[in-house]
């Protein structure tokens, strides 16, 4: 009995569309660690800060790309309407990067063009619309289950991104070669799924009137989650501009590396299981009233498979640090023990949250990370005030983000089955 549970489990449609996704992630999770001390040695900390805060930037702006219209792929009924929303998608992106480059124009002159990004700050609206079309891809390759596809072109990315990344620091280019190959890699994300997107049999582009039906019926999306992405990804780079506002333009780029690094291990399943779970949630949600029992699987697999490597950073990140990346990266491993338990948090917890779309309560969440963003404003606009060390100002930012996680993970649960069931 057990081994025919155990052969059942192995062999379901969610676990093998985890281990296409998950091995995709793995080859991806491994390419910038292999290249990490390489790395380390040819850039220095305030020149992956540059690179931080033009990726603060765009993380921001890249949540308006498609007005978050994306989520309406997954949950239209039939393929003809999510084409539509698919075209929708493109409409909104093209906009916004539009608006972006006036938005630009206007600051530039008004002290955008003293950040350390510089120059390629001009940069941000073609990364908005790169970011609209990566995302409408990718929501529709989750629908129609190419998650070879979806595996792939990260791998693709980040091998693009950091083979230029050596290429150009052999070079001498500084910042300017982090910059290069990380806007390379956004442009081959794109290529490749425009090129999916174009044998999708998307048809001719709908007319504006039935556009505007699609996106009024969809209206939960642009209002309540896209304030709530825009929301959640101030608080995440907060601590950019935190240290930013500091000088502490080394520790930006601890900073960056400290949470991408000690982020990998445990996001490369975590990103493969929130694209399954989110399509097979729906499913058994729609149809039974609950999905449970997936989302305790989810979150408790997650959280065991993470547990390692989080505690191996808190105990051991200084000295991994300097010794893997070198001896000027000693504090982003003492940034990484701070950051490690949140990111556990994260990882868990990030893929379950897709039960307030399932569900329809965006108003919550929006309402959560309102909640969440006042009270990290205010402990990071106080720390600056104070003029706390940087390591301070991460430590209230994983803090008040651990608390907002495990809020989450306790109202996800309470959600993922209706009171009648």
């Amino acid at each position: 009995m057990a081994m025919g549970s155990f052969r059942r489990v192995t062999t379901s449609p969610f676990l093998r569309s985890v281990s296409i996704l998950s091995g995709g992630s793995a080859l991806s999770m491994a390419v910038p660690i292999l290249a990490a001390p390489v790395l380390g040695r040819l850039y220095a900390p305030a020149e992956y800060g540059a690179l931080a805060q033009y990726m603060a930037f765009s993380a921001i702006l890249a949540v308006l790309s498609t007005l978050q219209f994306q989520h309406a792929i997954i949950a239209e009924g039939s393929l003809r309407a999510a084409r539509q929303i698919v075209w929708l998608c493109l409409a909104c992106a093209a906009g916004a990067a539009l608006l972006v480059l006036v938005g630009v124009a206007l600051a530039w002159p008004l002290g955008l063009s003293k950040t350390a990004a510089g120059a390629w700050i001009w940069m941000l609206p073609v990364s908005v619309l790169v970011a609209g079309v990566t995302t409408s891809g990718t929501f529709m390759a989750n629908r129609m289950g190419r998650y070879r596809r979806m595996a792939a072109v990260p791998f693709l990315q980040t091998l693009t991104t950091v083979t230029l990344s050596i290429t150009l620091g052999f070079a001498g280019w500084g910042s300017a070669g982090l910059l290069s190959a990380y806007f390379a890699g956004q442009m081959l994300q794109a290529l490749a799924f425009v090129t999916y997107l174009r044998g999708a049999s998307l048809g001719t582009i709908p007319a504006p009137a039935l556009l505007w039906r699609r996106a009024r019926r969809h209206w939960k999306f642009p209002a309540f989650t896209l304030p709530t992405g825009l929301a959640g990804q101030l608080n995440m780079q907060i601590p950019v501009f935190a240290l930013t506002a500091l000088g502490a333009h080394a520790a930006v780029g601890s900073f960056a590396r400290a949470r991408q690094l000690v982020s990998l291990p445990v996001t490369a399943l975590g990103g493969a299981v929130s694209q399954v779970f989110r399509r097979d949630a729906a499913k058994q949600y729609h149809q039974t009233g609950s999905c449970r029992k997936l989302m305790l699987r989810t979150a408790s697999g997650l959280f065991f498979l993470g547990l390692g490597p989080c505690l191996l950073f808190i105990a051991f990140a200084p000295w991994l640090f300097t010794v893997y990346l070198g001896p000027k990266w000693r504090e982003a491993g003492e940034i990484a023990q701070i950051l490690a338990p949140m990111l556990l948090l994260q990882t868990v917890v990030a893929p379950v949250t897709t039960i307030y779309y399932i569900v329809g309560r965006q108003g919550e969440d929006f309402a959560l990370t309102l909640i969440s963003m006042a009270i990290m404003a205010t402990g990071i606009v106080a720390a600056v005030f104070l003029r706390f060390d940087p390591k301070s100002v991460i430590l209230i930012y994983s803090a008040v983000f651990s608390v907002v996680y495990i809020v989450y993970l306790a109202r996800s649960f309470t959600l993922s089955k209706r009171p009648d069931q």
